[in-house]
């Protein structure tokens, strides 16, 4: 064989490899195909599959990093179109796509794992009715899980300060979009439900995109919310908005303020209810009274019977007074209901903390957490003063301990 260039397998493989990597024609290219002989590596995180069309079929391989990023659940059969680069897996000389980025022909990405997920946790059965807890009909605290900022939670207070004032809404703020999202609306419920405790909650936000609704599709929230103890709300964006929060709560709500109706009885219209029985038990006392009146007069008329006029004077004066006792101690009883109700209401807005603002007192917060002791702050601090008509900000430059004379 003298005089000829002989070459071994891997010098012809390396050729290969480093004349396809080399053409910038072959890098950063778009395919479409049908995907088929799916595998997801449990251990690796790499995706392995091949593309194929009616004529041709090439292997992928997707590598970790670039998997993690995928908003979907890549499937066989599924027609997709990838940005790779083409290259050489050289131990086997064969052509491979590296891929890193994968789409959905003809759907959005986001929307087709909208779909996956709320498959999955259907045939889970966490949207099942028959999982759906009951609301209470006269909650005495109501959770609420939203912006602290947002319209959603001025339209919640609104509504309840004016259907159910003799609630406590117990807030816990969360960002509703963005990256960290999720988790704080996971944490969220979770404090809710373990540790406020409250008779029902709200979780939800104001109308937006698709994109800004996106947080509450997560499904380690869909499961949280499954498995809460307390009755959830879902008010996610406005009514053409559905969210998988909304599925798997035991009520979803077109809006935050129908949420908020949703929740909440009518006081005044309970207060209508009252008088309505008043007025109707009063009536009936009366012509139970009036009833017996008759068949004591017949009775005194018959003359079969007996009786003297001054006999029968004694029993109806008597019935008279029962009467009149009984009306009185059924008045006194709507009386001193009415009272205690007006005492709770008025105890309830006399501890109203703006009320206490107010009146030349502040409440000061670090992290959050109301202040009660010079104990609990060490100078540099970061801390937050509230009054009635607005929030500093400031930063402890010292402190002194003992007690204070005034």
């Amino acid at each position: 064989m003298a005089g000829f260039n002989i070459l071994t397998v891997t010098q012809i493989t390396s050729y290969l490899k480093s004349y396809i990597d080399e053409n910038k024609k072959l890098s950063g290219i778009y395919i479409k195909g049908e995907i088929t002989d799916f595998k997801a590596n449990f251990y690796s995180g790499h995706f392995y599959f091949s593309l194929k069309d009616s004529g041709s079929e090439i292997s992928c391989v997707m590598f970790r990093s670039y998997a993690e990023r995928i908003r979907f659940t890549p499937e066989n059969g599924m027609s997709v179109i990838v940005r790779c680069d083409l290259s050489v897996y050289q131990k086997a000389c064969s052509c491979q796509l590296y891929v890193y980025d994968i789409q959905p022909d003809g759907l959005g990405a986001k929307h087709l794992a909208f779909e996956q997920l709320k498959t999955k946790l259907e045939s889970e059965g966490l949207f099942n009715e028959k999982y759906k807890k009951a609301l209470p009909v006269y909650p005495e605290k109501i959770g609420v899980v939203t912006s602290e900022s947002g319209a959603a939670l001025q339209d919640i207070i609104n509504v309840l300060k004016r259907r159910w004032p003799v609630a406590k809404i117990m807030l816990t703020p969360v960002s509703v979009q963005g990256e960290d999202a999720p988790a704080q609306l996971l944490s969220a419920i979770t404090k809710q439900d373990k540790v406020i405790k409250p008779d029902v909650i709200i979780i939800g936000r104001g109308g937006g995109s698709s994109e800004d609704l996106s947080s509450f599709n997560d499904e380690m929230l869909a499961r949280a919310i499954f498995n809460c103890k307390t009755p959830v709300v879902s008010a996610v964006g406005h009514e053409t908005d559905f969210s998988i929060c909304d599925f798997v709560s035991d009520l979803r709500a077109p809006t935050p303020s129908a949420a908020a109706e949703l929740v909440s009885p009518d006081i005044n219209s309970l207060r209508q209810v009252f008088d309505d029985n008043l007025e109707w038990m009063c009536d009936f006392i009366q012509r139970k009274c009036d009833k017996y009146a008759d068949y004591l007069n017949n009775f005194s008329r018959a003359k079969y019977f007996n009786f003297t006029d001054i006999f029968i004077n004694k029993q109806q004066n008597k019935l008279d007074i029962l009467n009149e006792k009984l009306k009185l101690n059924f008045k006194n009883i709507i009386f001193n209901k009415e009272s205690e109700f007006s005492f709770a209401l008025a105890k309830l807005d006399s501890n109203n903390p703006a009320k206490i603002l107010s009146k030349n007192f502040c409440r000061i917060e670090k992290d959050k957490k109301t202040i009660a002791s010079v104990a609990d702050v060490k100078p540099g601090d970061k801390i937050e003063i509230f009054f009635s008509d607005g929030v500093l900000k400031a930063t402890v430059d010292e402190k002194q301990e003992g007690e204070i004379l005034f």
